[in-house]
């Protein structure tokens, strides 16, 4: 069965692509323009382009390739969204949308696509007051990005309830890992990048504390749910590793003793507490976070090695 995946490109869909490759599926790459980076040369990885926001074409590519299963990470993200509120509404909404309608036509049975955290913008708890966020907690998105993922949700909720596609959106976070270039996550760059090359750095937000999402563990989230025929619920919050960034940049001096790095004060201000027992229930012991230490030293050779 052939499995579509959007933003093949992209920070996620990268990992995605090679991690389908590896278990033997086969797999057509969508991007808006041709890919800039890498992919895996592999007979089983078909690149194709198109636009979310083009039903027809959309359609074309279903039929053409035989498409069973798609997951739809294609988004633009925080700053673009924030300058383009119209083109967002188009890619984010317009396009998941767009999607739907062709799983719904061509009988596609499995559809999962990223949401985000950032439904719930920079509340620092729940409407109920707990400390922790569920998938049921208000939304109060406080940036264009996060609105379009709030009403995204809600469309993929409609289409699942009424017309009983297999949806599920799993929120995702702050993802790290090699590769990433967009996002408010652009501080990576000072944690990551520049102690791999052996330059000195001040990573932002040091009184910050955040849940930590490696894009390996957020890449095996998407396939895992992805060949899930039955799930409870339409969307899951997805697991990371909370930790302060005084300990991610801890960390980083610990595998990189000949580096200086230190935080400069400043909060980016996001939620970091997020209920994620529904997730663990429907992934049970097939899917275990890698642990922090192992997940930064990886993510710090790979920069370095290139």
């Amino acid at each position: 069965m052939t499995t579509l995946v959007t933003g093949a490109s992209g920070f996620v869909g990268r990992y995605v692509v090679r991690e389908l490759v590896s278990a033997g599926a086969d797999v057509v790459a969508l991007d808006h323009a041709p890919a800039a980076g890498p992919r895996p040369r592999s007979p089983r990885v078909t690149a194709v382009q198109g636009d979310v926001r083009d039903l027809r074409r959309l359609t074309r590519i279903a039929h053409e390739h035989r498409v069973g299963r798609i997951i739809h990470l294609a988004s633009l993200l925080a700053p673009a969204s924030q300058d383009d509120p119209y083109h967002a509404l188009e890619v984010n909404v317009v396009g998941t949308q767009n999607l739907m309608e062709v799983a719904l036509a061509h009988g596609v049975t499995h559809f999962t696509w990223a949401s985000s955290m950032a439904v719930f913008g920079h509340q620092t708890q729940a409407d109920d007051g707990a400390e922790e966020f569920t998938e049921s907690s208000r939304h109060c998105p406080d940036n264009v990005y996060g609105v379009t993922k709030s009403y995204a949700e809600g469309i993929s909720l409609a289409y699942r309830e009424r017309y009983g596609l297999n949806t599920v959106g799993l929120r995702i976070g702050l993802v790290y890992g090699q590769g990433k270039e967009r996002g408010e996550g652009l501080f990576t760059e000072h944690l990551f990048d520049r102690p791999a090359r052996g330059e000195d750095s001040v990573v932002p937000y040091g009184d910050d504390v955040f849940s930590w999402q490696y894009v390996r563990d957020v890449a095996r989230a998407f396939i895992l749910v992805n060949g899930l025929d039955e799930t409870d619920q339409g969307i899951y919050n997805l697991p990371g590793t909370v930790a302060s960034m005084r300990d991610a940049v801890s960390l980083v001096r610990d595998l990189r003793p000949g580096v200086s790095v230190r935080t400069e004060p400043g909060r980016l201000g996001f939620p970091h507490r997020f209920s994620v027992s529904a997730f663990e229930k429907l992934a049970g012991d097939e899917y275990r976070l890698t642990p922090m230490h192992d997940a930064f030293a990886e993510t710090l050779d790979l920069i370095r090695n290139g």
